[in-house]
């Protein structure tokens, strides 16, 4: 927004008696809404002598502005900035990682001189492991994109979860997210009736259609995947466990580092941290049976039974192979 009212500033300096809309073609990518906004706070916070003229239809300064104040940012608020870049880093070739990354060196470049940290030493002094970032398609990333902004219904090829042949998938999407190292689709599926969600990695002949929908207000995407323990979600309908895990070591200070789930809790065993009690509340434990046998014999299952077992089982598959 900083850098949208530096140029309408600047522009309205050199060609007064602007619409909003005039203004917004100017400035590409944003609506005449948001220029409205932008305006009103020219206007309003920065207390400049901004007016609107009835006959000309456009916007004016009643008397000469100075050069606007550059932004005041810090060493700490350059680098979150930066740390920002880095966390889409996987979208690379995505209209959104262009406008975020564009956007953000645009702020950069109106630091004062006074922030000597340069936005390049950043690359060699800061990164972000990006090991098992699933890299998705940058069309079918951008299709979705486009589709779930446009609230337009899409279909795509899909396999289903034991493998065989590809299903065609009608859809209306609702939410794209990042979720455990992978990029997710959150849609209604038409066909089935229920909310899915699908991997964009194994999304194929992807296609924005003709009819458009509108968005249930009481969908809340926190609501929707707070039900299970990973990417699944399991409804309001499903069966809801008390899970309590014993992690001992390693397991322990890592375990206690880290929200795994927006239920959990956790109680220290040892003062020195190296055995902790986990608890939350879960639907569905085929996410968190994994999770378990990742921390290996450094977690034990306390409750319920089910988990207990179905760890129990799994391991014992993996002796047998």
């Amino acid at each position: 927004m900083i850098w949208r009212v530096h140029e309408i500033i600047k522009y309205l300096q050199a060609h007064p008696f602007q619409s909003a809309a005039k203004l917004a073609s100017v400035i590409e990518g944003v609506s005449s809404k948001t220029i409205l906004r932008d305006l009103k706070f020219i206007r309003e916070d920065l207390d400049l002598p901004l007016k609107y003229d009835e006959k000309k239809h456009g916007y004016h300064f009643t008397e000469p502005v100075s050069e606007f104040a550059p932004m005041q940012l810090s060493r700490g608020e350059l680098v979150a900035l930066f740390v920002a870049e880095k966390a889409v880093e996987p979208l690379k070739g995505t209209r959104l990682h262009k406008l975020v990354h564009d956007s953000l060196h645009k702020i950069a470049e109106a630091c004062p001189e006074f922030v000597s940290l340069k936005w390049q030493d950043l690359d060699e002094a800061f990164s972000m492991k990006t090991n098992g970032v699933l890299k998705s398609s940058v069309e079918v990333f951008t299709t979705l994109m486009d589709a779930v902004l446009g609230q337009r219904e899409v279909s795509f090829d899909y396999p289903p979860k034991k493998g065989g042949t590809l299903g065609r998938r009608r859809v209306l999407p609702y939410h794209v997210g990042q979720l455990q190292n992978g990029w997710y689709l959150i849609a209604h599926d038409l066909d089935r009736k229920d909310w899915r969600t699908f991997a964009l990695q194994r999304m194929s002949s992807l296609e924005i259609l003709k009819t458009r929908f509108t968005r249930d207000p009481a969908f809340n995407i926190r609501d929707y995947l707070g039900s299970g323990f990973g990417v699944w979600s399991y409804g309001n309908e499903v069966e809801r466990f008390e899970v309590r895990i014993r992690f001992t070591g390693w397991a322990a200070r890592y375990v206690a580092e880290r929200q795994w789930h927006s239920s959990q809790s956790i109680t220290p065993l040892k003062d020195d941290g190296s055995e902790i009690e986990f608890h939350a509340e879960v639907a569905g434990l085929e996410e968190i049976t994994r999770w378990v046998l990742g921390h290996g014999r450094h977690a034990k299952v306390l409750a319920p039974a089910k988990l207990r077992d179905a760890v129990h089982a799994e391991a014992l598959a993996m002796l047998e192979k």
